[in-house]
């Protein structure tokens, strides 16, 4: 009975020390989840390849920006985690026209993902927003970060006292080109014969 209820204990407190992690979201602790410095497909070192495009609510495609397309690498309809159908959610790509929109959640101007979120594991915050949200039960404090005119007057206090977890969007430190397919064998001239080394 004292081995069980030491080992019950012993995972009690594994569970808890974890547990911070784990609101913010899946992401592993390792970075290694989203980055891959010897295998990168995309800007930033990201180890998936981005979704460039994605169809909008009227039919036409929509070109992505880096952010957004490095995201939706992997929260897509077809890859399944925690997918987003940006068909039916907050826009991105956008320029900010109704909302006041702090300068440093934009993105060239724009609006991303990463102006709501920041998926980085020192950010714990709910679904890694950048507004703590109190496990998602204060989510008008967050919303009138950038909405102030559609929000209460005691949210609008509170969210101007807020702390952004916002992560910059900065250049990509590492620029990442495309692989080009190797060219087919079939029809390609046969590969040279090797030199042959001179004989003293």
């Amino acid at each position: 009975m004292k081995r069980l209820l030491v080992a019950l204990t012993g995972m009690f407190c594994l569970l808890a020390a974890a547990a911070p992690a784990l609101a913010a979201g899946p992401h592993d602790m390792d970075c290694k989840e989203c980055h891959s410095p010897h295998e990168a497909k995309a800007d930033w070192i990201i180890g998936v390849a981005p979704q460039p495009s994605v169809i909008t609510p009227d039919g036409s495609k929509m070109t992505l920006g880096p952010v957004d397309a490095m995201c939706l690498g992997c929260h897509n309809e077809k890859t399944g985690i925690m997918p987003v159908n940006l068909r039916t959610t907050h826009p991105v790509g956008i320029k900010p026209v109704h909302a006041k929109v702090p300068e440093n959640l934009l993105s060239a101007g724009l609006l991303t993902c990463g102006s709501c979120h920041n998926p980085h594991p020192s950010n714990t915050n709910y679904k890694y927003l950048i507004v703590d949200t109190k496990g998602g039960k204060a989510m008008g404090v967050f919303c009138a970060v950038c909405h102030p005119g559609q929000s209460d007057p005691n949210t609008v206090e509170q969210a101007k006292k807020a702390i952004l977890k916002a992560d910059a969007v900065n250049t990509p430190l590492v620029k990442v080109e495309p692989k080009k397919a190797a060219p087919s064998s079939a029809g390609s001239a046969p590969a040279a014969k090797p030199a042959e080394a001179k004989k003293p």
